[in-house]
């Protein structure tokens, strides 16, 4: 399929549905245009990326779109229904994600795309090209999604950056498999991840002992997602906020002279 061309003329609605087409054939999936989604089905999992339209875009100025990445997981689905009290969603079953995020939380270069190919009036406007990124998912996202084939390559592969949005979702991933070993790993790297920015130890693992401290009653509001961990933790008999190693702030970028 050749690469999508638009003019000043062409509406942000089309040239995101054009994009994403031409996104979903370079990665040999599916485009579901209703939905911004480009998706493929694996088994039980269904990766995703979802192509989420900025309210600044215009016609012939720009289109910009946000980059969401997420993996659904029947089994997890099952998993809920037939344990409502394992589970932080006992009367609720929300979609059943096993990894939700957008990319700028873990790769700040795919986070943003400008579709349109329009020349910007000012630089710091610009943002990644759809050719670009393609280039950076192929090398640094396909690989992680790929690591949900099985709880263990998570807990094991998944990289620094993304351990951040390790959440409730995740670990009840590797449950619903019988895999409270990698859930372990998985809320263990999660909390003595390196602090970042004004993260606090304080305030992280006061979250996650509310969590604990509650369960196995379900009192999570205001719901945190460093409660339910605590909760899962507790309920599912993983880690205690005892165990964990404080982290260390996380190194500042070496300077270049």
């Amino acid at each position: 399929m050749p690469f999508p061309q638009f003019t000043a003329d062409d509406r942000p609605a089309d040239i995101l549905d054009a994009t994403g087409r031409w996104i979903a054939f370079e990665l040999c999936w599916r485009w579901v245009k209703s939905r911004h989604t480009a998706e493929i089905r694996d088994g039980p999992l269904r990766r995703q990326l979802i192509l989420q339209s900025s309210t600044w875009s215009r016609s012939g100025i720009a289109t910009w779109v946000y980059a969401r990445v997420t993996v659904l997981d029947d089994e997890l689905l099952a998993w809920r229904q037939a344990r409502p009290a394992a589970t932080v969603f006992p009367q609720r079953q929300p979609r059943p994600f096993a990894c939700n995020t957008l990319l700028e939380n873990v790769d700040r270069e795919l986070g943003q795309l400008e579709c349109s190919g329009l020349p910007q009036p000012i630089a710091a406007l610009a943002k990644t090209s759809p050719r670009a990124f393609v280039v950076g998912f192929r090398a640094r996202v396909l690989p992680v999604l790929g690591l949900f084939r099985a709880p263990r390559l998570v807990a094991e592969g998944l990289p620094e950056r993304w351990l951040q949005i390790v959440d409730c979702g995740m670990i009840e991933y590797a449950l619903a498999r019988n895999d409270r070993e990698s859930a372990a790993t998985l809320i263990r790297r999660h909390m003595e991840r390196p602090l970042r920015g004004a993260q606090s130890w304080a305030s992280r693992i006061n979250g996650f002992r509310h969590g604990w401290e509650t369960a196995p009653a379900l009192d999570l509001a205001p719901r945190l997602a460093t409660a339910e961990l605590g909760w899962l933790s507790r309920v599912h008999h993983l880690p205690g906020p005892a165990t964990f190693r404080e982290p260390r702030p996380e190194s500042p970028p070496a300077r270049l002279d």
